[in-house]
């Protein structure tokens, strides 16, 4: 089942601030993606005909939730693809393996009003937790 609230922003003075929620740990991050690009796109906007697949690993969640989310922009400043939708898988033996693919298509500024620009995801106030089944993700970029 899935959740009905998959993020929400949070009043910060300069940057940009939300909290994504999931029913299982890739929802969860399924949901960070597209809080980021939501804060920079209208999701409804971008078309899935492209697909890009990502594939990261890390020693904890904070890292590979920042990885995931930074990976996402890289793309879109190297390759100009926008994304509007994401399925996101994570295994976890001695590290975590996160194997994502997003989807999207090539910015067009005809098409696409850029609502905002973010600069960086931080660590600052970064917390992944899981409680009563649900998990959730906060996170702070710099806009």
């Amino acid at each position: 089942m899935k959740s009905e609230k998959k993020f929400e922003f949070l009043e910060h003075t300069a940057d940009l601030e939300f909290i994504a929620y999931g029913d299982s740990l890739d929802e969860c991050f399924e949901n960070s993606a597209r809080a980021i690009w939501n804060s920079i796109i209208d999701l409804n906007s971008v078309d899935k005909e492209l697909k890009k697949e990502i594939t990261i690993n890390s020693d904890n969640l904070m890292e590979l939730l920042h990885d995931f989310l930074s990976e996402s922009l890289l793309i879109f400043e190297t390759e100009g693809i926008v994304f509007g939708d994401f399925d996101v898988s994570i295994i976890h033996n001695h590290r975590y393996e996160l194997s994502a693919v997003l989807y999207g298509e090539k910015f067009d500024p005809e098409k696409h009003l850029i609502r905002g620009d973010i600069k960086a995801v931080t660590y600052h106030k970064m917390l992944i937790r899981e409680e009563g089944g649900r998990w959730s993700a906060r996170v702070v970029c710099d806009v």
